[in-house]
């Protein structure tokens, strides 16, 4: 999938957020609309200072604040007839509110089935039958069937509160954002995240906004088979800072943009995979860690490849024999995990098993925890070094990672860290969370509590053993190290009932429990 998109300014801010709609017709198209993350902006205020008076210092930090609204205009769902075209089905109104002025970017890509670059209305009959996007052409008497959208600015209308107050006072804030030439009418749905609408400046007043409408269009062939057809559309709202014009930033393209970092520069990129966004942080070590936690759900309906997957093993032997697969003519390796993503809420997880024979994965559905502070998904590590069959990997390489297991499910140019028996004081340590431990307690190995703060924040979501135990008082981490058949070295974070400090502990944990990930770059 072509979705590179040069990242030139790495100071630029991605904030993000779904809103989606479902709907059901011969053509159904649900619509997916994304909106923003707080993110932050220091603001500072001290009194006036008076000879001989006493200084009472206020410091404010108000945070930068985008959001996406969105209201329904009508059903995005219609029942046609084979061999018509009909336009404008569904209309949605997109509203962005910041506080301040700096300008953003919408980028949209199909995301049908939960894949980024689904372009297709898929068939609920057969996909043979799938209903790819295009342009219908009144011209063609052999078009195919096809399916398209339209994007529209929104004036806002410069009118009063009821209190002989005009809101909007005519501010260019208020302004539609510039719809891309491309999408001023009926346009394919792209395959890669494009960039569809822009604006140069914010709306510096939350209570002012800017708009743009959504709407589609669909061609049924006369040959198209009667059924229900369902896609999805994604729009991403990318907040720029200051001047800077917004770019977004792949985890798969880190090779093009990590150089640029300077330590402890964090900034949040998307992972082509499923959409989903992460903190990343070039950490003193030299390395860029996920400042979060991985969030990926595994479904054997979705293969991984490794165009954009740590997949660099195509041995197809021991741990990657069962279910995968290697193309020598494209050098693509395809990884399809036997066991769906187990989505669960408060502790009980219904279906998971102890195991190191299967790839299982949880995600706890009920969490509100965004940004650094998300629990992430809990995988065994047998899904964490993206296998189905862990068992035959015994050798301890506590002395030698060479031979740890080569892939992980972490995004293509990731890896899972290493623990070795190397010596956390040494610059390059592949003891690396006890490096960053070390880094982050003033080169200090008596002390605890650094790893899991800024801007690190490592974080305490429990593990899963059968149920989920330990939240908020545990943290466990994967990491490619074997230990033995049932084991692997991992690090877990403790809270002690008689230590106030935080417990960092790198040995090894059972492999057949669920904990957490937190990739770094190779």
């Amino acid at each position: 999938m072509g979705h590179k998109v040069k990242q030139s300014l790495m100071s630029s801010r991605i904030d993000f957020f779904y809103y989606v709609f479902r709907n059901v017709l011969l053509v159904s198209i649900p619509l997916l609309v994304v909106c923003a993350f707080v993110l932050g902006l220091s603001v500072s205020h001290s009194s006036a200072v008076t000879s001989g008076a006493s200084v009472d210092n206020l410091t404010l930090s108000l945070p930068t604040s985008c959001t996406l609204s969105s209201t329904i205009n009508s059903p995005h769902n219609t029942t046609m007839v084979s061999g018509l075209y009909e336009e404008n089905i569904g209309k949605t109104t997109i509203t962005t509110l910041c506080n301040d002025g700096n300008g953003y970017a919408i980028y949209a890509s199909g995301i049908s089935n939960g894949i980024v670059g689904n372009n297709t209305l898929i068939s609920s009959v057969n996909n043979n039958h799938n209903i790819s996007t295009g342009i219908y052409d009144p011209d063609n008497n052999n078009n195919p069937s096809s399916w398209s959208m339209k994007l529209d600015g929104v004036t806002i209308d410069s009118s009063s509160d009821g209190n002989n107050n005009n809101l909007y006072n005519n501010n260019s804030s208020t302004a539609p954002p510039t719809i891309s030439p491309a999408y001023t009418s009926y346009n394919v749905i792209p395959n890669t995240w494009t960039r569809v609408a822009e604006k140069e400046s914010g709306t510096t007043d939350m209570i002012k906004g800017s708009s743009f409408t959504t709407t589609y269009a669909v061609y049924t062939s006369p040959a198209q088979h009667a059924g229900t057809y369902t896609g999805q559309v994604a729009y991403l709202l990318v907040h720029g800072s200051g001047d800077d014009n917004p770019k977004l930033r792949f985890m798969q393209d880190v090779a093009e943009w990590k150089d640029t970092l300077q330590e402890e520069q964090s900034i949040q990129a998307i992972d082509i995979r499923d959409g989903k966004i992460y903190w990343v942080t070039k950490l003193k070590d030299g390395h860029i860690w996920m400042t979060q936690n991985l969030d990926l759900d595994l479904d054997p309906a979705k293969p991984l490849t490794s165009n954009d997957t740590d997949l660099t093993d195509h041995s197809l032997t021991g741990a990657y024999a069962d279910d995968y697969s290697y193309d020598p003519n494209t050098g693509i390796t395809t990884w399809t995990p036997e066991i769906k993503t187990i989505d669960f809420q408060n502790t009980t997880v219904t279906g998971w098993v102890n195991d190191n024979s299967n790839p299982y994965s949880a995600s706890k559905t009920d969490s509100t925890e965004t940004g650094h502070a998300s629990l992430g998904n809990y995988y065994n590590w047998t899904a964490a070094i993206a296998s189905n069959n862990s068992s035959t990997l015994t050798q301890n390489t506590l002395s030698d990672i060479s031979k740890n297991p080569k892939n992980s499910i972490c995004p293509k140019g990731w890896r899972l860290p290493t623990i070795s028996n190397q010596s956390e004081t040494i610059p390059g340590s592949t003891n690396e969370f006890a490096r960053l431990n070390y880094l982050y307690n003033n080169n200090s190995t008596s002390t605890n509590q650094g790893i899991t703060q800024s801007p690190i924040f490592l974080q305490k979501p429990g593990y899963i053993n059968s149920n989920l135990v330990g939240l908020n008082t545990i943290g466990v981490y994967e990491v490619s190290t074997v230990y033995t058949l049932t084991g692997i070295f991992g690090i877990a974070l403790e809270y002690e009932r008689l230590n106030p400090d935080n417990y960092f502990n790198a040995n090894y944990e059972g492999r057949r429990g669920g904990y957490s990930i937190r990739c770094i770059t190779k």
